[in-house]
């Protein structure tokens, strides 16, 4: 396999997937190179976000984020409870796309060391939230997100948990704090030291949660 400037695949280089605007996968795109200043914008790459949601304290967690030097970013901001690119991973001698289920359990986990049970059908989702024990995950929504810097082909996850004991194995989160709904609102209204797309999390986390589990 090669990436999509004909390079062969180099097993020292972190691996994204480059796709349309449609979420159809074109193939491997070296992660530091889509994240280039003039590629970003114009390369469309998969990306999983999820809003993470502890029912039994009734509050969404958010994540305070390490900066990166890729973002232009110099302090850290709060961003959604789990979120990362989807990269390739090499599985039998063969690089293969890590779709949105298997992203969302391996972004949990490194992120805030949560083992994330994932479920493909809405009612099995919402029958496990009924007895939650542990944590589970569902991708509610797909879509096409673009701004001035960012261009990602996204799945939107959302993970119900009845964990509170959080592991930042990965290094790349600093704080974690819980918010009720009410106060998560109020707060990105009155402040912006967060990333632009938790508040469009935050949105479709509630639209689903007043929905199916109020």
């Amino acid at each position: 396999m090669k990436d999509i400037n004909g390079n062969d695949l180099d097993d020292k280089i972190e691996y994204i997937i480059n796709c349309k605007k449609d979420g159809t996968i074109i193939g491997p795109i070296s992660k530091i190179y889509a994240h280039e200043k003039n590629i970003r914008p114009r390369l469309t790459h998969y990306s999983t976000w999820a809003m993470v949601y502890n029912p039994f304290l009734k509050k969404y967690g958010l994540q305070l984020k390490q900066p990166k030097k890729h973002d232009g970013n110099h302090n850290p901001k709060w961003d959604m409870g789990v979120a990362g690119h989807n990269p390739y991973e090499k599985r039998e001698g063969e690089y293969e796309p890590l779709l949105f289920e298997e992203n969302l359990a391996k972004e949990a986990d490194e992120e805030i060391g949560l083992e994330v049970k994932n479920f493909y059908s809405l009612n099995e989702f919402l029958d496990a939230a009924k007895n939650l024990s542990g944590s589970i995950g569902y991708i509610c929504e797909r879509f096409h997100y673009q701004d001035l810097i960012n261009n990602e082909w996204v799945g939107f996850g959302l993970i119900l948990t009845s964990e509170t004991d959080l592991d930042f194995k990965d290094g790349e989160v600093l704080e974690f704090k819980w918010l009720t709904p009410n106060a998560l609102k109020k707060y990105l209204s009155e402040e912006n030291d967060y990333y632009s797309a938790l508040l469009i999390a935050f949105e479709k986390a509630e639209k689903f949660r007043l929905r199916y589990l109020s």
